[in-house]
């Protein structure tokens, strides 16, 4: 590994170019109405919501945040495909 320790590890011109672009990406984008704060409720008398709800009750009282976290990761994504319009 021969570096040349007068070259800095990264080039704070691009680097502060990368920041600017994501922060202009991250304003472009609409914020997401959802309160990410709070798990998702399963819609009513929707079966696969029901079944992830389960799955998230199951996961919690197993205590296992991970599987909990991804049955709520899960119920979000199947709403928003097909509970919105």
């Amino acid at each position: 590994m021969g570096t040349d320790p007068a070259t800095p590890l990264y080039d704070p011109v691009r680097l502060r170019a990368d920041v600017r672009a994501a922060n202009e990406r991250a304003q472009a984008l609409p914020p997401d109405p959802e309160d990410l704060s709070r798990p998702p409720r399963p819609v009513p008398g929707c079966a696969a919501c029901l079944t992830l709800a389960e799955r998230r009750e199951s996961a919690r009282v197993a205590y296992d945040r991970s599987a909990e976290t991804d049955a709520n990761v899960l119920l979000r994504q199947h709403q928003r495909q097909e509970h919105r319009a």
